[in-house]
């Protein structure tokens, strides 16, 4: 995911979106709330998973947006985008939703069922996994409120 206020649908979005993933590429880490791009790694399909169960947020942050006419393609669909209104709105409701509120819908059985991407081999690997979404929900939480607070858009690309 990225933000920048500076792309929208402006022409030049493919070089700024090439520019980011370089960067991404070279590993310059960044705290969530300072940084230009966000990678929630392999657990965007978890997360999209818990967040639907859980009733879904005032934007869908891992599926939603509005199709970004781009260059490149990417593993998992078109990029999309969030207008800086949507961002704020996104921003509002992760903020009103705790992790655990979402834990509670981490149903092993129910995943697989619904061919979740990269899930645990057995209920022992299951805390370790909560773990890791409950960090990456908090970093995917302050990267929407940096966004919001900016004024930014966000491209969301799922690769």
């Amino acid at each position: 995911m990225t933000c920048d206020g500076r792309w929208t649908t402006r022409p030049g979005a493919q070089e700024r979106i090439d520019e980011l993933g370089d960067a991404w590429a070279d590993g310059e880490p960044h705290p969530p709330e300072e940084a230009p791009f966000l990678s929630i790694e392999k657990t965007w399909h978890k997360l999209h998973h818990l967040l639907a169960a859980h009733g879904g947020t005032a934007v869908d942050v891992v599926r939603g947006g509005a199709e970004l006419p781009l260059e490149d393609g990417t593993d998992y669909g078109p990029a999309r985008y969030f207008t800086p209104g949507e961002v704020a709105r996104a921003a509002g409701s992760l903020a009103e939703t705790p992790f655990d509120a979402l834990a509670g819908h981490y149903d092993l059985a129910a995943m697989r069922s619904a061919e979740v991407y990269l899930l645990p081999e057995n209920e022992a690997e299951v805390p370790l996994g909560l773990k890791t979404l409950r960090e990456r929900y908090g970093e995917l939480v302050r990267f929407f409120a940096a966004a919001a607070g900016a004024g930014d858009a966000v491209v969301l690309m799922l690769a």
